[in-house]
């Protein structure tokens, strides 16, 4: 499956979602999807016009798949049958890249559809199909011989585009199986991947949230959305309850949500077994070839910067005039301005003015992005909640966002925006066996655009307050990005080092260890009120192993690469555009180093926490005037 959804969290709030506009008698309530003008919301007749369109892709790689066994015992034979069993397998997979895409989006359109939902649980055992049928596909290619295969790739043009993968494939020789052993591994994929499909059931469509009162005293219908607002209120009261209403839900649950965990994680060990790893995150880093030590380095060096960090809650609790800090107290504007609101279409001129310094090309594919009904833009009821970009090789890609004109709204849709330009350029550029970027870079462009928009802001505001609240969205960007996925990132290594130590992950070990560790970060600073010990049931991204560091270390390259961009370095825009349109034609530390940032070192995360304490130190400056 090429297409990848590349999914956003926000410090504190973890579900960056929003109100639509309306009257206030709506604003009580969340709207429908038919109470949305229709140019905000995505055009999925884009991939398909119809039901009957999709049916025709489905029942066309249904009959067709079998047939890919028919090169199986053939392909050391010649170029061409290993050409051809190639092409075959693109022609269908891209039209299951489809399929799956359409039918999960329009699932996410409204998570209680089970019209919606059918569809998906069908393409999702399709695809599952497909894949036992092709399980010889790798194991036989690595019996070819070295000298064998690469002469096969020069004498053929269209396996020329596989040279990367197949030198991946030789690497990873000892880790791919028998075709029996892969066979089975893929039929097991079908109930492995149930986990996530239950904590996402649990959390977007089984739980419901009590109602709280909002800043006027009136009672709200509580939900992901309405929580991030709610935590913005000046009033301490509103924001305890929401809290308080939040986590204690997510506490009912807790039992429910640790037995997922914690098969997602024995999910995780029996992979990591199977494929002759010592370790969940060796498996999980060696997919990139990352090397272990550049996690073990990113938690290292972010301990080493705390400072800062605690510099900024003891800077917010100066201007807040309170005694105590709570971690939910921490997405309260500073000053007046932070708290300002932009419409949709303001968002949007304001992003395409900041992107003059990418050039007029770049400027031009973003306003077709932002017109172009890509973008999912209100939230509505049921909808999944969140902001990302996905989109397959041969579709644009799509953003669902959840607006709700805040300025952190702002930047979360730049961020979706620098996806899927991403996924646009190599689109474009890459042929489909490396048109996949890594996970392990996918932030970086995201992140990149962040940092414009900040730049292009700081620049051209002369307000004290509207500066002072660009400087602590920036903070907070980076606290979030960074500081925040680092401390996900160290729980995510030890509930997988506990497990594979035998060590059940009960409820208590799951708190105990997710509460420890947010004490390493905010002891002495924060109140940490004990029900946060349970937010390991609230990150979705748990549930992709070894996801969230990647956070970290792409707003860690994204810094060191749009500086040099917006100090004008020579050259610089021309290699960050290389980067764009790369896909997967390397390994992702070695494009990045083409691009001017070496990730297999310690230095660009140290940076960045450098940058981020300038930034409080602009901050400080500021308040003393």
């Amino acid at each position: 499956m090429k297409g990848i959804a590349i999914l956003t969290v926000s410090f504190a709030i973890l579900f960056s979602s929003a109100l639509a506009a309306g009257t206030a008698e709506e604003g009580k309530r969340i709207p429908t999807r038919e109470e949305i003008e229709e140019q905000y919301r995505w055009n999925l007749g884009d991939i398909y016009a119809d039901a009957e369109t999709w049916e025709a892709d489905f029942a066309e790689v249904e009959a067709k798949m079998e047939k890919i066994k028919d090169f199986r015992g053939k392909l050391g034979k010649s170029a061409s049958n290993l050409e051809q069993c190639l092409l075959m397998s693109e022609n269908l997979e891209r039209k299951l890249d489809n399929m799956y895409i359409y039918a999960h989006m329009l699932k996410d359109q409204d998570t209680k559809n089970t019209d919606s939902q059918a569809l998906a649980n069908r393409i999702a055992a399709l695809n599952q199909r497909y894949y036992q049928e092709r399980a010889f596909l790798w194991p036989e290619i690595q019996e070819i011989p070295e000298r064998k295969l690469f002469r096969f790739i020069d004498s053929s043009p269209f396996l020329q585009q596989y040279r990367q993968p197949f030198t991946d494939m030789i690497r990873q020789k000892a880790h791919i199986l028998s075709e029996r052993e892969e066979e089975l591994l893929a039929m097991a994929g079908n109930m492995s991947s149930e986990f996530g499909n239950i904590r996402e059931a649990l959390t977007q469509a089984d739980i419901v949230f009590p109602k709280v009162r909002d800043g006027n005293g009136e009672l709200i219908e509580l939900s992901y959305a309405r929580y991030s607002l709610l935590l913005r209120s000046m009033d301490p009261k509103v924001r305890r309850e929401a809290f308080l209403a939040m986590y204690g839900t997510f506490d009912k649950f807790k039992n429910t949500s640790a037995a997922t965990y914690r098969g997602s994680v024995k999910k995780d060990i029996f992979y990591a077994k199977a494929r002759g790893y010592d370790s969940c995150i060796r498996m999980s880093l060696d997919a990139d070839n990352v090397p272990v030590e550049v996690y073990d380095n990113l938690i290292s060096t972010t301990h080493e910067y705390l400072d800062p960090l605690h510099r900024l809650l003891n800077l917010r609790k100066k201007m807040m005039g309170v005694k105590e800090l709570h971690l939910y107290d921490t997405s309260v504007p500073l000053v007046k301005a932070s708290d300002k609101r932009y419409t949709y279409e303001e968002a949007k001129k304001l992003i395409i003015e900041a992107l003059e310094i990418m050039g007029p090309q770049f400027q031009s594919d973003a306003e077709k992005a932002l017109n172009s009904r890509w973008v999912d833009v209100y939230e509505t009821r049921n909808k999944r909640s969140g902001a990302y970009s996905w989109g397959a090789y041969d579709t644009h890609p799509y953003m669902l966002m959840n607006f709700n004109g805040t300025l952190d709204n702002v930047f979360t849709l730049i961020h979706e925006l620098g996806h899927s330009l991403h996924s646009y350029y190599t689109n474009q550029t890459q042929p489909y066996a490396t048109a996949n970027y890594t996970l392990f870079v996918a932030e970086v462009a995201s992140t990149f655009l962040e940092n414009i928009l900040m730049d292009h802001m700081l620049k051209t505001v002369e307000d004290k307050e509207l500066k002072l609240a660009l400087l602590n969205q920036w903070a907070e960007n980076i606290e979030g990005t960074l500081y925040t996925q680092v401390l996900f990132a160290e729980f995510e290594r030890e509930a997988h080092r506990i497990a594979e130590e035998g060590v059940p992950l009960t409820v208590e070990t799951l708190n105990n260890t997710y509460f420890d560790i947010l004490k390493s970060f905010y002891e002495g600073v924060l109140v940490l009120d004990p029900e946060y010990a349970v937010t390991w049931s609230r990150i979705p991204h748990f549930f992709r192993q070894f996801y969230v560091y990647k956070y970290a270390t792409s707003i860690s390259a994204s810094t060191a690469l749009s500086r040099k961009v917006l100090d004008g370095e020579p050259g610089a825009m021309d290699r960050y555009m290389q980067f764009l349109h790369s896909g997967s034609s390397d390994y992702p530390i070695e494009l990045l180093k083409l691009a001017g940032v070496d990730m297999s070192t310690p230095e660009p995360v140290a940076e960045t926490l450098q940058l981020f304490d300038s930034i409080v130190s602009q901050m400080e400056a500021l308040i003393e005037e």
